[in-house]
Protein backbone atom coordinates (compact mmCIF):
# COMPACT_ATOMS: atom_id res chain seq x y z
CA UNK A 1 0.00 0.00 0.00
CA UNK A 2 1.22 3.23 -0.69
CA UNK A 3 1.96 6.37 1.31
CA UNK A 4 -0.83 8.02 -0.72
CA UNK A 5 -3.47 5.48 0.04
CA UNK A 6 -2.43 5.16 3.87
CA UNK A 7 -3.82 9.39 3.86
CA UNK A 8 -6.62 8.49 2.08
CA UNK A 9 -8.41 11.28 0.05
CA UNK A 10 -10.51 14.61 -0.32
CA UNK A 11 -14.01 14.97 -2.54
CA UNK A 12 -15.32 18.67 -1.98
CA UNK A 13 -18.56 18.96 -4.20
CA UNK A 14 -20.91 21.65 -4.45
CA UNK A 15 -23.78 23.04 -7.40
CA UNK A 16 -23.78 26.39 -8.45
CA UNK A 17 -26.91 28.34 -9.24
CA UNK A 18 -27.67 31.95 -9.75
CA UNK A 19 -23.93 33.35 -7.42
CA UNK A 20 -24.74 30.35 -4.71
CA UNK A 21 -23.49 27.48 -3.93
CA UNK A 22 -25.78 24.17 -2.40
CA UNK A 23 -25.66 20.65 -2.35
CA UNK A 24 -22.32 20.45 -1.10
CA UNK A 25 -20.46 16.92 -0.44
CA UNK A 26 -17.39 17.14 1.74
CA UNK A 27 -16.24 13.27 1.98
CA UNK A 28 -12.86 12.61 3.36
CA UNK A 29 -12.03 9.13 3.04
CA UNK A 30 -9.79 7.78 5.95
CA UNK A 31 -8.45 4.22 6.00
CA UNK A 32 -8.26 2.90 9.43
CA UNK A 33 -4.82 2.68 9.68
CA UNK A 34 -4.16 3.37 13.55
CA UNK A 35 -6.15 0.06 13.52
CA UNK A 36 -3.08 -1.88 12.15
CA UNK A 37 -1.42 -0.62 16.08
CA UNK A 38 -3.61 -2.54 18.26
CA UNK A 39 -1.86 -5.89 19.40
CA UNK A 40 1.75 -4.51 19.02
CA UNK A 41 4.04 -3.72 21.50
CA UNK A 42 4.27 -0.21 22.30
CA UNK A 43 7.66 -0.31 20.87
CA UNK A 44 6.31 -2.00 17.45
CA UNK A 45 3.56 0.22 17.65
CA UNK A 46 5.89 3.58 17.80
CA UNK A 47 8.19 2.48 15.10
CA UNK A 48 5.47 2.41 12.60
CA UNK A 49 3.24 5.74 13.42
CA UNK A 50 5.84 7.59 10.88
CA UNK A 51 5.86 4.58 8.24
CA UNK A 52 1.86 4.55 8.15
CA UNK A 53 1.58 8.65 8.76
CA UNK A 54 4.65 9.62 6.51
CA UNK A 55 3.54 13.28 5.98
CA UNK A 56 4.83 15.42 9.53
CA UNK A 57 6.34 11.98 10.31
CA UNK A 58 8.61 13.65 12.96
CA UNK A 59 5.33 15.27 14.77
CA UNK A 60 3.36 11.59 14.32
CA UNK A 61 6.07 10.39 15.93
CA UNK A 62 6.78 12.54 19.01
CA UNK A 63 2.55 12.71 19.54
CA UNK A 64 2.75 8.96 19.99
CA UNK A 65 5.32 9.13 22.45
CA UNK A 66 3.86 11.30 24.71
CA UNK A 67 0.76 9.43 24.59
CA UNK A 68 2.79 6.41 25.37
CA UNK A 69 4.28 8.32 28.21
CA UNK A 70 1.33 9.55 29.66
CA UNK A 71 0.08 6.28 29.77
CA UNK A 72 2.60 5.43 31.75
CA UNK A 73 5.04 3.64 28.94
CA UNK A 74 8.63 4.13 28.80
CA UNK A 75 9.33 5.38 25.60
CA UNK A 76 12.88 6.37 23.64
CA UNK A 77 14.63 9.54 23.79
CA UNK A 78 12.38 13.03 22.20
CA UNK A 79 12.90 14.19 18.83
CA UNK A 80 14.96 17.19 18.43
CA UNK A 81 12.78 20.54 18.61
CA UNK A 82 14.52 21.62 15.55
CA UNK A 83 13.76 18.58 13.63
CA UNK A 84 10.26 19.46 14.31
CA UNK A 85 10.38 22.91 13.79
CA UNK A 86 12.47 22.19 10.32
CA UNK A 87 9.31 19.89 9.45
CA UNK A 88 6.51 22.23 10.07
CA UNK A 89 8.64 24.99 7.93
CA UNK A 90 8.80 22.36 4.95
CA UNK A 91 4.74 21.95 5.35
CA UNK A 92 4.70 25.75 5.11
CA UNK A 93 7.26 26.02 2.15
CA UNK A 94 5.39 23.75 0.61
CA UNK A 95 2.04 25.11 -0.01
CA UNK A 96 3.54 28.92 -0.10
CA UNK A 97 6.32 28.31 -3.02
CA UNK A 98 4.66 25.30 -4.84
CA UNK A 99 0.89 25.58 -4.23
CA UNK A 100 -0.14 29.30 -4.02
CA UNK A 101 2.12 30.56 -6.95
CA UNK A 102 -0.06 27.98 -9.24
CA UNK A 103 -3.43 29.50 -7.59
CA UNK A 104 -2.66 32.80 -8.96
CA UNK A 105 -1.21 31.56 -12.32
CA UNK A 106 2.83 32.33 -11.65
CA UNK A 107 5.35 29.53 -11.81
CA UNK A 108 5.87 27.48 -8.70
CA UNK A 109 9.20 27.98 -6.73
CA UNK A 110 10.48 24.14 -7.70
CA UNK A 111 14.24 24.79 -7.35
CA UNK A 112 13.84 27.44 -4.80
CA UNK A 113 12.13 24.66 -2.87
CA UNK A 114 14.34 21.96 -3.65
CA UNK A 115 16.96 24.05 -2.51
CA UNK A 116 15.87 24.81 0.96
CA UNK A 117 14.66 21.03 1.56
CA UNK A 118 18.26 19.61 0.85
CA UNK A 119 19.83 21.74 3.55
CA UNK A 120 17.93 20.19 6.20
CA UNK A 121 20.14 17.64 6.55
CA UNK A 122 22.93 19.71 7.81
CA UNK A 123 21.94 20.89 10.94
CA UNK A 124 20.04 24.11 12.07
CA UNK A 125 22.30 26.46 11.64
CA UNK A 126 22.34 25.83 7.80
CA UNK A 127 19.01 25.56 7.64
CA UNK A 128 17.92 28.99 9.70
CA UNK A 129 20.02 30.64 6.75
CA UNK A 130 18.45 28.56 3.86
CA UNK A 131 15.11 29.39 5.50
CA UNK A 132 15.97 33.65 5.81
CA UNK A 133 17.35 33.39 2.39
CA UNK A 134 14.10 32.45 0.82
CA UNK A 135 11.77 34.59 3.34
CA UNK A 136 13.85 37.74 2.25
CA UNK A 137 14.53 36.50 -1.28
CA UNK A 138 11.34 35.07 -2.09
CA UNK A 139 8.95 35.75 -0.38
CA UNK A 140 9.70 39.46 0.65
CA UNK A 141 11.31 39.82 3.89
CA UNK A 142 7.74 41.65 5.73
CA UNK A 143 5.34 38.86 4.02
CA UNK A 144 3.53 41.33 1.97
CA UNK A 145 6.35 41.35 -1.03
CA UNK A 146 7.75 38.79 -3.42
CA UNK A 147 6.63 36.31 -4.60
CA UNK A 148 2.64 36.39 -3.24
CA UNK A 149 2.38 40.50 -4.37
CA UNK A 150 0.10 39.64 -7.33
CA UNK A 151 -1.68 37.08 -5.64
CA UNK A 152 -3.08 39.03 -2.40
CA UNK A 153 -3.47 42.07 -4.89
CA UNK A 154 -5.54 39.76 -6.98
CA UNK A 155 -7.52 38.63 -3.96
CA UNK A 156 -8.20 41.99 -2.60
CA UNK A 157 -9.56 42.87 -6.15
CA UNK A 158 -12.32 39.73 -5.95
CA UNK A 159 -13.31 40.54 -2.72
CA UNK A 160 -11.33 37.45 -1.19
CA UNK A 161 -10.77 39.41 2.06
CA UNK A 162 -10.78 36.15 3.92
CA UNK A 163 -8.81 34.19 2.08
CA UNK A 164 -6.54 36.92 1.89
CA UNK A 165 -6.06 37.26 5.82
CA UNK A 166 -5.58 33.69 6.15
CA UNK A 167 -2.93 33.11 3.36
CA UNK A 168 -1.15 36.46 5.44
CA UNK A 169 -1.36 34.45 8.80
CA UNK A 170 0.62 31.52 7.05
CA UNK A 171 2.84 33.85 5.90
CA UNK A 172 3.16 35.18 9.64
CA UNK A 173 3.29 31.73 11.30
CA UNK A 174 6.03 30.74 8.66
CA UNK A 175 7.59 33.74 10.03
CA UNK A 176 7.34 32.66 13.75
CA UNK A 177 8.72 29.32 12.99
CA UNK A 178 11.56 30.41 11.26
CA UNK A 179 12.27 32.34 14.19
CA UNK A 180 11.76 29.62 17.06
CA UNK A 181 13.60 27.28 15.23
CA UNK A 182 16.34 30.49 14.96
CA UNK A 183 16.35 30.34 18.81
CA UNK A 184 16.03 26.66 18.76
CA UNK A 185 12.64 26.81 21.22
CA UNK A 186 10.90 24.33 22.47
CA UNK A 187 8.32 22.58 20.04
CA UNK A 188 4.96 23.09 21.22
CA UNK A 189 2.83 19.89 22.73
CA UNK A 190 1.01 18.97 25.59
CA UNK A 191 -0.09 15.56 27.05
CA UNK A 192 -2.29 14.12 29.89
CA UNK A 193 -3.41 10.37 31.26
CA UNK A 194 -3.91 8.05 33.72
CA UNK A 195 -0.75 5.54 33.58
CA UNK A 196 -2.54 3.03 36.24
CA UNK A 197 -5.57 2.33 33.43
CA UNK A 198 -2.57 2.56 30.65
CA UNK A 199 -4.67 5.73 28.98
CA UNK A 200 -3.22 8.78 27.07
CA UNK A 201 -3.56 11.29 25.76
CA UNK A 202 -1.15 13.98 23.63
CA UNK A 203 -0.95 17.15 20.85
CA UNK A 204 1.72 18.38 19.41
CA UNK A 205 1.93 21.68 17.11
CA UNK A 206 2.42 21.13 12.91
CA UNK A 207 2.18 23.53 9.87
CA UNK A 208 -1.77 23.18 9.93
CA UNK A 209 -2.95 22.97 13.57
CA UNK A 210 -2.86 20.77 16.65
CA UNK A 211 -2.05 16.83 15.99
CA UNK A 212 -3.36 14.57 18.44
CA UNK A 213 -2.89 10.85 19.57
CA UNK A 214 -4.93 8.79 22.08
CA UNK A 215 -4.57 5.24 23.13
CA UNK A 216 -4.62 2.55 25.61
CA UNK A 217 -2.35 0.11 26.88
CA UNK A 218 -3.56 -3.18 28.13
CA UNK A 219 -1.54 -5.26 29.79
CA UNK A 220 1.99 -5.02 26.57
CA UNK A 221 0.25 -4.79 23.97
CA UNK A 222 -2.01 -1.67 22.52
CA UNK A 223 -5.57 -2.12 22.78
CA UNK A 224 -6.43 1.22 21.40
CA UNK A 225 -5.03 3.97 19.40
CA UNK A 226 -7.02 6.83 17.95
CA UNK A 227 -5.39 9.57 15.60
CA UNK A 228 -7.11 12.89 14.52
CA UNK A 229 -5.22 15.54 12.76
CA UNK A 230 -6.27 18.99 11.97
CA UNK A 231 -7.72 17.63 8.45
CA UNK A 232 -10.16 16.02 9.80
CA UNK A 233 -11.73 18.93 11.97
CA UNK A 234 -10.94 21.05 9.07
CA UNK A 235 -13.11 18.83 6.49
CA UNK A 236 -15.95 17.19 8.87
CA UNK A 237 -18.10 19.57 6.52
CA UNK A 238 -18.28 22.63 4.52
CA UNK A 239 -18.67 25.03 7.06
CA UNK A 240 -15.18 26.22 7.08
CA UNK A 241 -14.85 26.17 3.20
CA UNK A 242 -18.40 28.76 3.31
CA UNK A 243 -16.71 31.34 5.43
CA UNK A 244 -13.96 31.75 2.88
CA UNK A 245 -15.73 32.47 0.22
CA UNK A 246 -16.78 35.85 -1.60
CA UNK A 247 -19.85 37.29 -1.11
CA UNK A 248 -20.32 37.22 -4.92
CA UNK A 249 -19.95 34.21 -7.28
CA UNK A 250 -21.28 35.28 -10.58
CA UNK A 251 -20.43 32.42 -12.78
CA UNK A 252 -19.24 28.82 -12.46
CA UNK A 253 -16.03 28.88 -12.84
CA UNK A 254 -15.79 31.89 -10.51
CA UNK A 255 -17.09 29.77 -7.77
CA UNK A 256 -14.58 26.53 -8.59
CA UNK A 257 -11.90 28.79 -8.14
CA UNK A 258 -13.24 30.35 -4.85
CA UNK A 259 -13.72 26.85 -3.19
CA UNK A 260 -10.20 25.96 -4.57
CA UNK A 261 -8.37 28.23 -2.88
CA UNK A 262 -10.51 28.03 0.17
CA UNK A 263 -9.65 24.39 0.22
CA UNK A 264 -6.11 25.40 -0.21
CA UNK A 265 -6.25 27.21 2.85
CA UNK A 266 -7.48 24.97 4.83
CA UNK A 267 -4.60 22.34 3.69
CA UNK A 268 -6.03 18.83 3.82
CA UNK A 269 -2.84 16.83 4.37
CA UNK A 270 -4.57 14.36 1.94
CA UNK A 271 -4.92 14.43 -1.93
CA UNK A 272 -8.35 16.43 -2.86
CA UNK A 273 -10.53 17.52 -5.59
CA UNK A 274 -13.06 20.27 -5.75
CA UNK A 275 -15.85 19.70 -8.47
CA UNK A 276 -18.70 22.36 -8.28
CA UNK A 277 -21.47 21.64 -10.99
CA UNK A 278 -24.39 23.81 -12.31
CA UNK A 279 -27.45 23.19 -10.74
Amino acid sequence: MTSASLAGGLHVSARWADGCLNDWRVTLHRPPVAKALVGLTPDEALSRVPLYYSLCAHAQREAGRLALLAAGQATEEPAASWQLWAECLHEHLWRLLLDWPRRFGAAPQTATFAAWRGVRGQGRSALVAATVRVLDETLGGGGQGGLLEAGLTRLDAEGASAVRVGLEARVAALHAAQESLAADDVYPHGSNGQPGVGHGKAWIHTARGALRHELRLEGERVAAWRVEAPTDRNFAGETGIVKLLPADLPTRAAAQEAVERAVLLLDPCVAYEVEIADA
